[in-house]
């Protein structure tokens, strides 16, 4: 998959490669269940009128730069973890549009003739709920009209579980209220970091990289995964820091600052953190004191 990052000075160069394509459209965070339902039914057009599939993104989010930075935004993942899993839905290229104060102030009208006909959509499928231009005021309903009758927008339905819409906000509050074991409904599979090692007297720590959400304060069932190879561990979360408990033994198979992925399962009970707090006597107090 071709992966562009396109911005003011690199806009007109990248049109020149541009093909006639179908295009999945949104900004994507998390790539839950209702992301990949839109790229799937891209791709099944792709496939039927034998074009090729691009992503179109965005980044930063509309409401941190609108805002003048004030409103932070908590990504469930960077854009690399994005990249993977466009490629493996079937994506032939990714465009993601460096979003600016200028950018926004495009109408629907400009939008879509500067950034979709321009980069060769000629079928669009984006959320039901999907808005663009100025304002947000372009959305799914309005795209034939703004682009002259040459796109006829691919609105996909809403996506459900147990009666909620599956949505980025809605996987970032069961994150932060630490209910792990839920996310998989919604996201596809578990929620999954990635962080370098660091040795600590009698545990490791993981810094997360930028662009993850950080779990609940707690202790939680984790899948660690290094080298091709998947652990389950013991970890622990408190005050925006990951501590992994050392096995039986007390060796990590680990080297300092390697990167790992943690694969979030579930919150462990409280019965089960007394007994293993008792286990782990020599443990810090700090973690103790969990």
């Amino acid at each position: 998959m071709e992966y562009i990052h396109v911005t003011s000075n690199n806009r007109v160069q990248t049109l020149l490669r541009t093909k006639p394509c179908v295009m999945a459209l949104g900004f994507f965070d998390g790539v839950h269940l209702g992301h990949q339902q839109v790229i799937k039914e891209a791709k099944r057009v792709a496939v039927e009128q034998e074009l090729p599939l691009v992503i179109m993104s965005f980044f930063p989010h509309p409401k941190e730069v609108l805002s003048n930075g004030k409103k932070i935004i908590p990504y469930l993942m960077p854009i690399n973890d994005k990249r993977k899993i466009f490629e493996e839905l079937g994506a032939d290229c990714f465009y993601l549009i460096q979003f600016t104060k200028e950018f926004a102030g495009l109408s629907p009208r400009e939008f879509v003739q500067t950034y979709l006909i321009d980069f060769g959509a000629k079928q669009v499928a984006a959320g039901f709920d999907f808005t663009y231009g100025h304002q947000g005021k372009g959305n799914m309903d309005t795209m034939k009209n703004d682009s002259d009758g040459k796109i006829e927008g691919i609105k996909v339905k809403k996506i459900e579980w147990e009666g909620e819409k599956i949505s980025s906000t809605l996987i970032r509050n069961l994150i932060l209220a630490g209910e792990m074991e839920r996310i998989a409904s919604y996201l596809g599979n578990d929620y999954q970091i990635e962080g370098r090692i660091i040795f600590r007297k009698n545990h490791v720590e993981v810094v997360i990289h930028p662009y993850y959400l950080m779990p609940a304060s707690g202790w939680y069932e984790v899948t660690v995964n290094l080298h091709q190879e998947a652990t389950t561990k013991i970890a622990v979360v408190r005050e925006g820091r990951i501590t992994l408990l050392p096995p039986q033994g007390g060796v990590f198979p680990f080297y300092e600052w390697e990167t790992v992925r943690l694969s979030w399962k579930k919150v462990l009970p409280k019965g089960f953190v007394h007994e293993e707090v008792t286990r782990q006597v020599f443990l810090s107090s700090s973690l103790v004191g969990l």
